[in-house]
């Protein structure tokens, strides 16, 4: 489905700090006129003669033409519209809004029958897939090759990661031609299957011969119940299978409960594979027994072939043997990382912690006081084990106030930044992108200081980890909401260093971020969450823009925080997991007796929580250490985690 043209949010931003180095391109009131100009626009009021000449000498003033011109589609089109539009897009191809506006209208000529006028037009280059059907659709209409159109649409059809309402009418004339041949419909099929993709592969199963469907069916019963089908499977011998079908259930089972996983491959038995397909199933269930923090996880790892030892399996069986205790198996395992990756300095630190246990506290000091000479997570944790005050490296910004100045009367960099104070950061970003790409690395970085200068820490904060530049602390770590955030940890009990750290990962102190799961504002809230903790607190439900509101999203987000530390008796990093994960799955992952933390969250088996829990850690001591000049007491923040 293709996506509506951004939505700029046209709340007042609170942007105190001065624009330095510049005059300021438009006066407060010619920028808010833009505001709510476009917000009309965007409600659907088309083109207007009488907008005054300050804000047509507006530097945004084309896309708010852009979006009236999109407005103006969406009601009745004409000749003289397309005449318009085709002039606007022409007059501007590099206007952010460009794309969105050019795929409405060649739309809105498909729409109208006019296909040769939408070919005249089209953009080839764009594989947007509503826009690729029309051109395939126009391609039928205008009486193109049919050779040629059959072979490249079945290409298509057999390899679309979707098939929006647009892809009827082609996908029909492709099947009236007799393109979709049995043998081409099981291909399309088993790529679904093979991508997870249930639902269009049950569409297609009902389009083959029962019999050719038969071992496609069992590959969706296996994706749906793996552990019924392969009860099936291993209860008859003599029952046929494929292993790319066998394997997706497998996984699935294993990762889901790797304990009955490994009781139905011993029902299996051994002589229905082959060496290298059953080293492939013990794997995962290794995997499987090591993400459930298991101990039998280790046999498993012991007995797996040399073969079937890729990446996944040398980090994860370092972790299972670190989460059993035994230093001496994960010192082995550490050993045996590929160099690359036993460099990094997360397998540096676990070398040094196993030679610790193992009662090799020289050579482990050696490695932790390497570790602590640098920034992160793990040098954090280096000085931990040291028992020594740990110091983050830290940069002095230089400014240029002469290359600032340049880089204002840059015309991008003026549209980056316009567009982003008026709440247009879609659009923003894409003229950032565009103006900073080719500047010199020293100019990148007075770019990056103008960034946060405006409130756009993600921008700032992106140049700087580009340039290996994120010692750069102020920058990095800037004093943004510490007001709010002071004042709701009074309130709630909450510390400002971990509400801060949160805030910092989840949004970088953009107040109007919203995820790919709708999630809102400076702490991400999901709605209904934000609507329970609302509740529980005695407070007015938000709305989706009430949690784009500072005011309204750090005092539900530090409740939330709240919350779940006490859920979890004051524990720091079971409380940040959760507020990632969700408090349900951290639950189940608590150890059955209280556990190291640096260990408990090695294992966290979710990569994306296990990395938030480090990163929300460093955070919080790099934010305090720039504001107090000491960091905060790392034990305290680590310690064991246990059960409440």
């Amino acid at each position: 489905m293709r996506q509506p043209l951004p939505t700029c949010v046209f709340r007042a931003l609170a942007l105190t700090a001065a624009l330095c180095c510049a005059p300021v391109s438009a006066a407060d009131g010619v920028r808010e006129r833009f505001r709510q100009a476009l917000e009309l626009a965007q409600r659907g009021q088309a083109a207007r003669t009488d907008d005054d000449a300050e804000l047509r000498g507006y530097v945004l003033y084309p896309d708010l033409q852009a979006a009236r011109w999109l407005a103006a589609l969406r009601k009745d089109a004409d000749a003289e519209l397309d005449r318009r539009v085709e002039a606007f897009v022409r007059a501007h191809p590099q206007l952010p809004a460009t794309p969105e506006l050019r795929r409405a209208w060649l739309s809105s000529l498909a729409a109208r029958g006019l296909w040769r006028a939408f070919l005249a037009h089209d953009d080839a280059g764009d594989t947007d897939p509503a826009l690729t059907c029309q051109r395939y659709q126009a391609r039928i209409e205008t009486g193109d090759d049919p050779a040629a159109l059959l072979r490249e649409l079945r290409a298509f059809w057999q390899d679309a990661p979707q098939m929006p309402q647009t892809c009827v009418p082609p996908f029909a004339w492709l099947q009236a031609q007799g393109a979709l041949t049995a043998a081409v419909v099981e291909r399309r099929t088993r790529k679904a299957l093979a991508d997870g993709n249930l639902e269009l592969a049950d569409w297609l199963l009902k389009l083959m011969p029962a019999a050719q469907a038969a071992p496609l069916r069992q590959w969706a019963r296996l994706l749906r119940n793996p552990d019924a089908e392969l009860a099936v499977i291993a209860s008859a011998p003599s029952t046929p299978f494929e292993w790319d079908a066998l394997r997706s259930g497998y996984r699935k089972l294993a990762a889901r409960d790797p304990e009955r996983a490994a009781q139905r491959l011993q029902q299996l038995g051994r002589s229905r594979f082959s060496d290298e397909q059953y080293a492939e199933l013990q794997r995962l269930t290794a995997l499987g027994l090591a993400w459930d923090r298991r101990p039998e996880a280790l046999d498993w790892f012991r007995r797996l072939p040399q073969t079937a030892v890729d990446a996944e399996v040398h980090e994860w069986r370092v972790r299972a043997a670190l989460w059993s205790g035994d230093a001496e198996q994960a010192s082995a395992w550490l050993h045996e990382l590929p160099a690359a990756t036993g460099a990094e300095p997360r397998w540096t630190y676990w070398r040094a912690r196993s030679l610790e246990r193992l009662g090799r506290r020289q050579q482990s000091e050696q490695l932790y006081k390497t570790l602590a000479q640098d920034n992160g997570y793990h040098s954090l944790l280096a000085a931990w084990r040291l028992q020594q005050p740990y110091q983050p490296r830290a940069r002095t910004f230089i400014d240029d106030a002469d290359a600032q100045a340049r880089l204002l009367q840059r015309i991008g960099i003026l549209r980056a930044r316009e567009l982003f104070l008026t709440g247009c950061d879609a659009w923003a970003g894409v003229e950032w992108s565009r103006a900073t790409r080719d500047l010199d690395p020293a100019l990148r970085l007075q770019a990056a200081r103008l960034a946060s200068r405006w409130g756009w820490h993600e921008k700032a904060v992106r140049i700087l980890a580009e340039a290996d530049a994120l010692d750069v602390l102020e920058l990095s770590y800037p004093d943004e909401y510490l007001g709010p955030i002071r004042a709701t940890a009074e309130q709630t009990g909450v510390p400002a260093p971990w509400v801060y750290g949160l805030m910092r990962q989840e949004s970088l102190f953009n107040p109007r971020a919203v995820s790919a799961s709708n999630a809102y504002g400076l702490l991400q809230l999901l709605l209904p969450t934000a609507r329970e903790v609302a509740r529980r607190r005695g407070l007015s439900a938000p709305s989706a823009d009430d949690l784009k509101t500072p005011a309204i999203n750090i005092p539900l987000g530090a409740g939330y925080l709240g919350e779940l530390r006490d859920r979890f008796d004051g524990q720091f990093v079971p409380a940040v997991a959760a507020y990632n994960a969700g408090p349900n799955a951290v639950q189940r992952w608590l150890p059955q007796q209280p556990i190291d933390a640096d260990v408990w969250i090695e294992n966290v088996p979710y990569k994306e929580t296990r990395g938030y829990v480090q990163k929300v850690l460093w955070h919080v001591t790099a934010h305090e250490w720039r504001s107090t000049g000491a960091v905060p007491d790392t034990a305290a923040l680590l310690q064991p985690v246990r059960t409440p």
